[in-house]
């Protein structure tokens, strides 16, 4: 499997959720791989201190600490990070910094301060309607190959970034060993019931 085939596959990870324990082992494999050398790594390789603060404050609103593990905690900034500096073609990794930009635009045009900086309320408020303006599907390639000749608005850069976050969320090994516990083989099977 190549990067290009990975990250497709993962287009629609977040209609998903339920059978992310049930990836194939080469997707489950790749993504343990990425957790631990990102959890290795020194510092980061592509995002800059504001792109990170950027990843790192919608990821918390996205999937916040409760009585679970958050975002912040399994590291899904540092495993992004790595995602587009080992995984990525450059155009998308541009493309992706874009849509960061274009947020980062977007929560200063409407609240004066990047995304990272803004109140809580502001964040959240920001995040809600990026939220709502999700398409109900991901594109298909035909229309995917339309949306890359078009400049990264907020809304495509956001899309991006949601699900790379829960991809990185749902994959690393604190959520996927205490939070999903699917059954590897399914229950008892009773042929002959009467009903």
């Amino acid at each position: 499997m190549d990067r290009r085939e990975f990250l497709e596959s993962i287009a629609g990870i977040s209609a998903l959720l339920p059978g992310l324990s049930l990836l194939p082992l080469q997707q489950q494999a790749f993504a343990a791989a990425v957790h631990a050398r990102a959890g290795a790594a020194a510092g980061l390789r592509t995002l800059n201190a504001a792109q990170d603060a950027a990843v790192t404050c919608i990821a918390e609103i996205l999937l916040p600490q409760t009585d679970t593990v958050g975002a912040t905690q399994v590291g899904v900034n540092r495993f992004i990070d790595l995602l587009l500096t080992e995984s990525l073609l450059e155009r998308d990794r541009g493309r992706f910094l874009e849509g960061l930009a274009a947020i980062d635009a977007r929560s200063h045009s409407l609240y004066g301060a990047p995304v990272a900086s803004a109140g809580k309320e502001d964040q959240q408020a920001l995040i809600r309607s990026l939220d709502e303006q999700l398409p109900a599907r991901p594109p298909t390639k035909a229309e995917q190959a339309m949306l890359d000749q078009q400049p990264v608005t907020a809304e495509r850069g956001y899309e991006l970034l949601k699900r790379l976050v829960v991809y990185a969320y749902f994959t690393s090994e604190p959520v996927a060993k205490g939070l999903i516990n699917a059954p590897i083989i399914p229950g008892r099977y009773d042929g002959c019931v009467s009903v």
